[in-house]
């Protein structure tokens, strides 16, 4: 099941608007196979930017939505047309830090499987195919007066 173009892993993501509140796994892939949880981070982050900047790239000529993106926009409940209003460059060394530092303080947990993935320096075994999660803790803040 190798594919040329990387190696895939499943990522499990819940939209916010789905009111089954069901959790599917999704296709993500990676430019290299990881060996600890650090390079798990920097290969997630490196696939979001490319992504990000491939999709940036295509909203200078959008195109119009098809009936299935506009299904699956409507069942998310945001309806979205491609558009970036953001220009800056992303600084991917900074943002492969900042994902680490989450993960450090805590603010992220990655699960493979059911196990919890908590050391950056831990040696991973992965193999294509294999399925993360990734939860990202908010703070919910209020005044104490």
């Amino acid at each position: 099941m190798k594919n040329t173009k990387g190696f895939k892993i499943y990522v499990a993501m819940k939209h916010m608007g789905n009111i089954t509140k069901k959790i599917k796994n999704y296709p993500f892939m990676l430019q290299k196979k990881p060996c600890t949880v650090m390079e798990l981070v920097e290969e997630m982050v490196i696939s979001c930017v490319s992504s990000f900047e491939e999709r940036a790239k295509n909203a200078k000529s959008p195109m119009p939505l098809t009936d299935e993106q506009y299904a699956a926009m409507q069942e998310i409940g945001k309806l979205a047309f491609g558009v970036h209003y953001n220009e800056k460059e992303i600084d991917l060394e900074k943002a492969v830090q900042v994902a680490s530092d989450a993960v450090k303080d805590g603010l992220v947990r990655i699960f493979k499987d059911n196990e919890e993935l908590t050391d950056l320096n831990e040696k991973i075994d992965i193999t294509e195919g294999d399925s993360f999660t990734v939860v990202r803790l908010t703070m919910l803040s209020g005044r104490m007066w």
